[in-house]
């Protein structure tokens, strides 16, 4: 996949220069076809709600936010799940079709389907 740039940061925790906010990178997985990017991203116990998503030019951003808030009349004996807040910035130097872009969530994973532009799909040429 050598017509993708994705996500320079290797660490787990990314500190947003505008705040004293501490964010986590997800884990995710890239496949690419003729005709867009798939990507699956781990976000457990993150609700559908909970989940923002945006596009500006070539740019990709994905915030989440996870509250782990112990049922009433509970008391957390071990906590391993931390709450917080999730955030994945994705550069592709290819053009995508924002406004097709698909996205669910389920059982933890956020699937994202981002269609790419007519414009920079392979296509064949008829020679007469």
């Amino acid at each position: 996949m050598n017509t993708t740039e994705l996500d320079k940061n290797k660490d787990d925790t990314v500190a947003d220069k505008s705040a004293s906010q501490k964010w986590r990178r997800p884990r995710y997985d890239v496949s690419e076809s003729d005709e867009a990017f798939d990507l699956q991203v781990a976000l457990p116990g993150v609700q559908r709600e909970a989940v923002e998503l945006s596009v500006e030019g070539d740019q990709l951003t994905l915030i989440a936010r996870r509250t782990a808030a112990p049922a009433k009349d509970w008391r957390p004996l071990r906590r391993e799940l931390p709450a917080g807040d999730f955030r994945l910035n994705i550069h592709l130097n290819v053009a995508i079709q924002a406004d097709r872009i698909s996205a669910r969530v389920a059982d933890g994973i956020l699937d994202l389907s981002l269609p790419k532009a007519d414009t920079v799909k392979p296509r064949k040429i008829q020679v007469s």
